[in-house]
């Protein structure tokens, strides 16, 4: 049980630094001086591990579900 919990609870957080990430790239955009294309790094980089994050945690999820009606 606790293992799904903490699945959960990452996969959550994998949402959250999507979020975080979209909003940094929509901040950046927003500016009145144009940022230059490598300012851009961090939020990619936080939307791609948010979605690594999930993908993770969603398969760990799934393989527990599949384990779990074998036995």
């Amino acid at each position: 049980m606790r293992t799904f919990i903490l699945a959960w609870v990452i996969g959550l957080l994998g949402l959250v630094m999507i979020g975080g990430g979209i909003w940094g790239v929509i901040d950046l955009y927003r500016q009145e001086v144009r940022a230059p294309l490598k300012s851009y790094g961090g939020a990619i980089s936080m939307i791609c591990g948010g979605v690594v994050l999930g993908l993770a945690q969603g398969l760990r999820l799934l393989l527990a579900l599949i384990l779990l009606h074998v036995h």
